[in-house]
């Protein structure tokens, strides 16, 4: 990072506690993450979470808050692409482990009572390790240390180095009239850049957005108005498109095709360009003793389609994949659901689990 960008950075940070000495603060949540080699990743290995302060509003009557995240974690990465010439491997990728940390800090501007728009700027340091399950053989192949696996390849001219300081411009915007097990749309789009100006190994666009739509099929509640047993039809359309000249391995976790479609895995079937439809059918089961608590089964349909080019190079590309399958878990105050999902692979592999046409895997989300 340069002297001047640091500079810029400081006086922003001083400029934004100006405004917040005073502030009111509150906590707020904003995602995490788990490993799957602890605890088949139900276990939180990494929270990204902070606070928000209230600004002097910009528009009158609409909140404006300042908001700090900061996260610490420990995650396993898998990269499916040859480090020398970019095509796609089948077998053999790069497993290994990261211990991550960034920092997000920005403002954010409510727009009504429905939505709002996010500012901020995105810092981040990682670590990448050799894995904690060096040595040992998956049906994907035998996993290698970071070192070895690169000579394996004859060297790595793809991914430079996986270890460094990054910088991201964030732009985020959220619509939302969902409730909990009632009708409603949401709407999320996300523009990160990360200049090669402010990296070191970097250089990137990365724009997502995501329309959800629930519909409330049937519902019975009790006389304390606690759900019975309600059915729900709810339907995603997820986009992605990354450009640039070097897309970073964490980017790629949450753009890729695989990471888009149940069934498959994140980073792979790494292309510019991801499209991905999730079609649910959802049984919400009763709440006998606390509003909240309660068991749910899901059937659901998946299609997704990756265009463009293998990112990081010049090799065109495309690829359908399409699954089926059923989740139970169990839904804890709105807050967590936890179970397990079966997926049949329709169209597509998974190269993780090869020759297997039906993946199981413990699932557990957290939201607040």
């Amino acid at each position: 990072m340069s002297k001047k960008y640091r500079v810029v950075l400081c006086l922003i940070m001083l400029i934004l506690s100006s405004h917040s000495a005073f502030a009111s603060w509150s906590f707020t949540y904003d995602s995490w993450e788990g490993h799957p080699r602890i605890g088949s990743s139900l276990v939180p290995t990494g929270i990204r979470s902070g606070v928000t302060g209230d600004l002097d509003p910009i528009f009158s009557g609409w909140e404006t808050d300042l908001v700090l995240l900061a996260k610490a974690g420990f995650h396993e990465r898998v990269l499916w692409q040859h480090p020398v010439n970019g095509s796609l491997l089948s077998s053999s990728p790069l497993l290994f482990d990261l211990l991550q940390f960034d920092w997000t800090i920005g403002v954010k501007q409510s727009l009504g009572s429905k939505q709002n728009i996010f500012l901020g700027y995105r810092g981040s340091y990682e670590q990448a390790l050799d894995s904690m399950i060096e040595g040992d053989v998956l049906d994907s192949g035998t996993v290698l240390g970071i070192n070895p696996w690169f000579s394996s390849y004859g060297g790595n001219t793809l991914y430079g180095a996986l270890s460094g300081i990054g910088t991201s411009l964030v732009l985020n915007y959220y619509y939302n009239r969902q409730e909990e097990l009632l009708d409603g749309l949401a709407f999320e789009g996300t523009l990160f850049l990360g200049p090669k100006l402010l990296n070191t190994n970097a250089s990137y666009a990365s724009l997502s957005a995501e329309g959800i739509g629930s519909l409330l099929l049937y519902e019975e509640l009790d006389d304390k108005k606690h759900n019975l047993y309600s059915i729900i039809l709810r339907n995603s359309l997820q986009l992605t498109y990354t450009l640039g000249s070097h897309i970073p391995f964490s980017v790629l976790k949450e753009t890729s095709l695989g990471s888009l479609v149940r069934g498959y895995g994140y980073c792979q079937y790494p292309l510019d360009g991801a499209l991905a439809n999730r079609l649910s059918l959802c049984f919400n089961g009763p709440e006998p003793f606390t509003k909240g608590f309660y068991p749910r089964l899901v059937l659901f349909f998946d299609i997704g389609y990756g265009f463009g080019q293998l990112v990081n190079t010049s090799i065109s590309s495309q690829t359908f994949l399409s699954s089926a399958g059923v989740s139970v878990t169990y839904s804890l105050l709105s807050y967590m659901d936890i179970g397990y999902q079966m997926a049949y692979l329709i169209v597509g592999s998974n190269p993780m689990q090869p020759g297997k046409t039906m993946v199981g895997e413990l699932i557990a989300h957290l939201r607040y």
